[in-house]
């Protein structure tokens, strides 16, 4: 089925992996600058301030998708209430108009940290506990969609993404500083090598977000996580192996942490997360030794 689809962060680090996973769709691109937006037949680009009114609301209306699939959140980092507050608005704002064009589908990417201090393997059904501003601001966001979904009569599927990682990531997280310290010929500053994390290879959530938009799973939570508990010393090990070093934290114990249950996701689209955290972890230094 050919469908026309709304995607928002179509530049960024996951919607750019997103947008060539739906070939064979109509898609109406939201940026900030569209001209960043790679075009092929079947892509247009529309420039877009979700914090802000605009043309582009009228031309969502106009282009009646669909689905919708909202990866957009500005300003990260910056986990502060200030800026939640201004992409909760723009959400918001997104929400109202595709509810208006009748879209039939709305896909959002949430965050694991909405479970809060949760420990092993967490599934969707699970109560948050101690969450920060970020994570109860996205599960604000979330409580509106449920309302408007039922209202509007769309359906929606939340993403709850764990800790993504791969080629293009903010410079400052935990692989791209292991390769700039290699590439520095010093150590390097990891403060807590024993945590444990759920860590997803962009691609994965990529084809994870296309399969729920594409499928016909119910309206609800969905976890999009590799399933598997691994330690930060345990990737800071491979990225010196892979450049020929021992591991400095060989024989560390890992300590509690949590990761998804993903059963949900396979059972409703039959995804899987298929990339190793091995072949992660080469694949993101290969790419960032090509661009170095």
């Amino acid at each position: 089925m050919r469908a026309r689809v709304l995607l928002s962060g179509a530049t960024g680090f996951i919607g750019g992996r997103v947008l060539p996973l739906l070939s064979g769709h109509e898609v109406l691109c939201l940026a900030r600058h569209p001209d960043r937006v790679p075009r092929r037949d079947g892509v247009q680009a529309t420039a877009a301030d979700l914090t802000r009114d605009g043309q582009w609301l009228t031309e969502v209306v106009a282009f009646q998708p669909d689905w919708c699939v909202h990866l957009a959140w500005e300003g990260l980092p910056d986990y502060s209430l200030a800026r939640c507050r201004v992409n909760l608005d723009a959400s918001l704002r997104l929400l109202d108009a595709v509810a208006q064009a009748g879209v039939k589908r709305v896909v959002v990417t949430g965050t694991c940290w909405e479970y809060g201090r949760a420990t092993g393997a967490v599934s969707e059904d699970r109560e948050p506990r101690g969450v920060g501003v970020f994570a109860a601001t996205k599960h604000a966001l979330l409580s509106v969609l449920e309302s408007v979904a039922r209202v509007a009569r769309f359906d929606y599927r939340w993403a709850r993404v764990f800790f993504v990682y791969g080629p293009g990531q903010r410079p400052t997280s935990l692989i791209p500083h292991l390769h700039a310290a290699h590439a520095g010929g010093r150590l390097p500053d990891i403060r807590e090598p024993s945590a444990v994390q759920d860590f997803v290879h962009v691609d994965d959530v990529a084809s994870a977000l296309v399969a729920l938009a594409t499928s016909d799973a119910p309206s609800g939570v969905f976890n999009v996580g590799s399933g598997t508990p691994t330690s930060v010393a345990y990737v800071a090990n491979r990225a010196a192996r892979y450049y020929g070093g021992s591991g400095p934290f060989e024989g560390l114990p890992a300590d509690g942490g949590f990761w998804a249950d993903t059963t949900r996701i396979a059972a409703r689209t039959g995804w899987r997360a298929c990339i190793g955290i091995d072949e992660g972890i080469d694949r993101t230094l290969a790419a960032l030794d090509g661009a170095a």
